[in-house]
């Protein structure tokens, strides 16, 4: 009996779920159903942003849009590209202008690209003023800079001993000879066959290889680099001996002139070329800053402080023999002076100059009771005639010393200031310098005029913003480091990964150093493009045949 009602539930739930399973819509009732719900209209395409919240009632009405309308056709053509993006999320938000991310590590450039560089990141506000894309060149924000490559602190070698520095001097001396018999060699040798400079390799290189391809470019890059390499030796040496030897500075001067020639009047590059155009004016605004430097510091100072001594005793003794030719009144040399700068008198003024205009230039009219003549006017134009012109003896002690070398003159014997006679005697004190100081005048005066103009043509290519765009890896061992101004001995110089420094002003005579360290990097950084290798990629020089030379040597220690 129990189970007959669980039995007849089951049943009717199982016949209910088959029914329900079982069922089916005719086209009329879906086309029914449909009507309920209205027209739709055409969906959204999948690619567009997620739509804003909808705002509430009593919401305020949005502002007008600042923004000139540009159809969405025009919307790419118009606005710049802040960084270089990846062109998925390029074409998913055609129409939003969001604020750039910097890429990941991933997007980079690859090496045969130059990098562009931007040191700061710009606003989007409404009414910016849009720029042509054309004209402005792909860029990212500082941050990205310094956060894509970190230079590596290495142990400080701290104090070096006189042959280490020596060892350095005849390393990369002969270095610079390797590179520099190289690139002339090269360069010639990139002339048409039918050019009278033209010189065939010995050893070309193959036709497929980048040193044939970029054979130009590739010269130009010893070039720089025997530069670099000749300019570090010197200071090396210089440097060990706290000294300037000028007689070794001016073997560099010619090549200096070369390099320059070769980067200026031959293909015009970028400017990320034109900064080694740059670094060699630099190298050479260095050069000759440290040259005047230690000549003034050595030589020049200590010699006018000598003569300024001789001179002012020379000046104290002439003002004396004056003050005292004034006391005693004696005809000399100091009375000769007295009496020429003495005022000659004003001579009284002729009767006819001030008569009336009704007097026939006869008896002056008298205006007293006594019949004195009336002398009023007479006196008026000579006290006028004085004060506008000073005594002459003042004017001639301004003009025999400035003023502030009056200063110098002593004083009289009771206390006052130096007479007019006193500071005319004391500007013939006289000093006479030798052929060979008088020259090094010349050299001091020639060396500040021409450092000055060789580094006013290095700010025009090589800056700070410009090496942040095309040496990202130089700028960002420049910036980020930890060296001090005085450490330019720390650093090796063929490092890739360590800290710089930027080189700073040339007036202090020092930082030659530095600038040799970046130029290494930046040589080194640029030629990865073109495949360079430096010292190991020469052209062989030739060599006596006696067994292995010191340039194959140093060619193993270099790229070992």
């Amino acid at each position: 009996m129990s189970t007959m009602p669980s039995s007849s539930s089951s049943s009717s739930s199982s016949s209910h779920h088959h029914k329900l399973k079982k069922r089916k819509w005719t086209r009329e009732q879906l086309l029914k159903s449909l009507e309920i719900l209205g027209p739709l209209s055409a969906p959204l395409p999948p690619d567009l942003p997620p739509s804003p919240p909808s705002s509430r009632p009593n919401s305020p009405a949005p502002p007008p849009l600042k923004r000139k309308h540009v159809p969405a056709q025009d919307v790419e053509s118009t606005k710049r590209q802040r960084i270089t993006h990846h062109p998925d999320t390029l074409s998913q938000h055609p129409h939003h202008y969001h604020h750039a991310q910097p890429p990941p590590p991933a997007l980079h450039r690859s090496s045969n690209q130059p990098p562009s560089f931007n040191l700061r990141s710009e606003p989007s506000e409404d009414g910016e003023v849009r720029e042509d894309v054309a004209s402005v060149p792909p860029r990212t924000t500082a941050p990205s800079i310094l956060s894509s490559f970190v230079p590596v602190r290495r142990p400080r070698r701290g104090k070096m001993s006189q042959l280490d520095f020596d060892a350095i001097h005849q390393k990369y001396h002969l270095a610079g000879r390797l590179l520099k018999f190289s690139g002339d060699a090269r360069f010639w040798s990139t002339y048409p066959s039918s050019h009278k400079e033209y010189r065939p390799l010995s050893l070309p290189s193959p036709p497929n290889s980048q040193y044939h391809k970029f054979g130009a470019i590739i010269a130009r890059l010893e070039l720089v680099d025997a530069l670099v390499c000749f300019a570090y030796s010197l200071w090396i040496k210089d440097y060990g001996r706290k000294a300037c030897f000028h007689e070794t500075w001016v073997t560099i001067e010619a090549f200096l002139g070369w390099c320059k020639n070769k980067w200026t009047t031959e293909d015009t590059f970028g400017e990320r070329e034109k900064a080694l155009l740059g670094l060699i004016w630099m190298i050479e605004a260095f050069i000759r800053a440290r040259k005047f430097c230690y000549t003034a510091k050595l030589t020049v100072d200590p010699e006018m402080e000598r003569t300024w001594a001789k001179m002012r005793s020379e000046m104290a003794v002439l003002s004396r023999e004056a003050e005292k030719a004034e006391m005693n009144g004696t005809a000399g040399t100091a009375g000769q002076l007295s009496l020429a700068s003495q005022a000659t008198p004003q001579m009284l003024p002729s009767p006819a100059s001030i008569a009336p205009a009704n007097s026939a230039n006869s008896t002056p009219i008298t205006n007293s009771a006594e019949g004195t003549p009336n002398t009023n006017s007479s006196s008026a134009t000579l006290v006028a005639s004085q004060s506008s012109n000073p005594p002459r003896s003042a004017q001639s002690a301004q003009a025999a010393l400035p003023p502030h070398l009056v200063a110098h003159v002593p004083n009289t014997s009771d206390g006052r200031a130096p007479t007019a006679n006193m500071i005319a005697a004391a500007a013939k004190a006289t000093a006479s310098f030798g052929p060979t100081f008088t020259f090094t005048l010349k050299e001091q005066s020639n060396g500040i005029v021409s450092a000055g103009y060789c580094m006013d043509h290095s700010q025009k290519y090589l800056t700070l913003p410009i090496l942040a765009r095309h040496y990202p890896t130089t700028f960002a061992r420049v910036v980020g480091t930890s060296l001090a101004v005085h450490e330019e001995h720390e650093p090796d110089i063929e490092d890739e990964e360590g800290e710089l420094f930027w080189p700073g002003t040339c007036v202090t005579g020092e930082g030659l150093g530095w600038v040799c360290l970046m130029g290494k990097a930046m040589v080194k950084e640029i030629g990865r493009d073109f495949g360079y290798i430096g010292l190991a990629g020469v052209v062989p020089k030739p060599e006596p045949p006696s067994g292995a030379s010191p340039a194959d040597s140093l060619r193993q220690s270099v790229h070992r």
